[in-house]
């Protein structure tokens, strides 16, 4: 895996922002106390401090938000966990990561451990005059008033991570947020312009070819977390050959199975086979697990799978298959209506490397094809599915995408026939049928 993902991967962990906000703490201690020692604060400035104490009374003031934080952060922790093993059970191991990056959890978490170092750092410099290891008494007033501050701060964060908590395992909530990096996704995909130093995403309608071809095999196994295309067609700009990346973000990979085929038409040294196969290797990045980074198929099983694990038998909730077809549809018109995935890369105007992209029309079927077997004996669930292919095809414009939502609509009333429903809800599916897919009425 690069540099880069492992760095992204670390900020999305439970550790970056607990991590920071601990030095943020041991940072302040020893600022606020060397404060205390140039200045000099003493008792006879009652009016200035909420609390002007002696040393036992620092000391009491200290270890008491201390150890009290302590145990807010242990409780916070455990409810995180519990909310993530209910989250992993109720609706899948791979929406686990969303509690895992919030960052509303992480700087929560962050308050209280920073806040715990910051009086144990501080209770560490109060002095007492009977104390024969150190030379006279010294209270720091600024920073155990500071300590008051950080424990106020501490309950706001305390009553903001249980309302937090509360919103976050909501299905609405996990499902929002998913979508909204569904979306983001698809934009980059294929709406926005993506370039770097001359090297530009585009679509062209091209084959590779060239006379001689050499493939590029891999070296390890894994999944893809992501292919630096831009980069790797920086990297082959003086060469005159042509890059088919045969793989794409989420594959799974085996060693020795091909990445990509180098394309020329001139025939390479075994050297320069090497070289460039070096350069290849070096644009993927392999990982053990799929992630969200690039993978739009990756989001949207995520979306798919928080709605067909409503449907077991031990859950049966058919209301949450309804808002997760309501929050992927926004997707797929999106989809819908981009003209082309783009699959090249260009520098300088000619094309250096060919990608197989995500197409519309593969989203599409990914989405009902996974939807549909678990669907069929809810009747409330597949006239939402009509409705979201109904929506497909009134609002996209890419004629390929409509016509597999069309076909979708059709084969689910055929499948839904067969399964013989009985006659009021088969009119029900037959009306929806009607209204959504025919006279798109919404």
């Amino acid at each position: 895996m690069h540099l880069i993902d492992r760095l992204r991967s670390f900020r999305d962990s439970f550790v970056l922002v607990p991590t920071l906000f601990i030095v943020v703490g041991i940072s302040l201690s020893f600022v606020m106390v060397s404060i205390d020692r140039k200045i000099g604060f003493t008792l006879d400035e009652p009016g200035f401090f909420f609390f002007t104490v002696g040393p036992d009374g620092a000391r009491g003031i200290l270890s008491s938000i201390a150890s009290t934080v302590l145990s807010v952060a242990t409780m916070a922790f455990s409810i995180t966990i519990s909310v993530m093993s209910t989250a992993s059970s109720s609706f899948g191991p791979r929406l686990v990561q969303n509690f895992m990056s919030d960052r509303g959890n992480q700087i929560v978490l962050g308050t209280f451990t920073g806040t715990f170092l910051y009086c144990l750092l501080v209770m560490k410099t109060v002095q007492s005059g009977d104390n024969s290891v150190t030379d006279g008494t010294f209270v720091p007033h600024l920073a155990v008033n500071f300590s008051v501050v950080l424990a106020l701060a501490c309950v706001g964060m305390l009553i903001y991570f249980i309302n937090h908590i509360a919103s976050g395992i909501q299905v609405s909530t996990i499902a929002t947020t998913v979508q909204n990096k569904y979306l983001r996704l698809i934009n980059k995909r294929f709406y926005d312009d993506v370039s770097k130093d001359g090297a530009v995403e585009t679509y062209e309608a091209v084959l590779p070819e060239g006379e001689y071809s050499y493939p590029v095999k891999s070296q390890s196994s894994g999944y893809i977390v992501d292919i630096e295309r831009l980069a790797l067609a920086q990297k082959i700009r003086e060469e005159d050959v042509l890059i088919h990346v045969l793989v794409r973000p989420g594959d799974h990979l085996i060693e020795g199975q091909n990445l990509a085929v180098i394309y020329s038409n001139n025939s390479l040294t075994e050297e320069a086979q090497e070289n460039l196969a070096r350069k290849v290797r070096q644009s993927y990045s392999i990982g053990t697990a799929r992630t969200e980074y690039d993978d739009l198929r990756f989001l949207q099983n995520q979306i798919v799978e928080l709605g067909v694990r409503a449907l077991s038998p031990g859950t049966n909730d058919p209301f949450t298959l309804a808002n997760s077809t309501h929050e992927l549809t926004v997707g797929l018109v999106k989809v819908a209506r981009a003209d082309h995935a783009r699959n090249a890369v260009t520098v300088d105007g000619v094309v250096k490397v060919l990608f197989t992209p995500v197409e519309p029309g593969e989203l599409i079927d990914s989405a009902f094809n996974e939807f549909r077997p678990y669907a069929l004996d809810h009747e409330q669930s597949v006239i939402d599915l009509l409705a979201m292919a109904g929506k497909i095809i009134a609002l996209g414009t890419n004629e390929k995408a409509v016509a597999r939502a069309r076909w979708h609509a059709a084969l689910l009333m055929e499948y839904y026939q067969a399964s013989q429903p009985r006659t009021y809800s088969s009119t029900l599916v037959s009306d929806a049928y009607e209204r959504y897919i025919v006279s798109h009425d919404f």
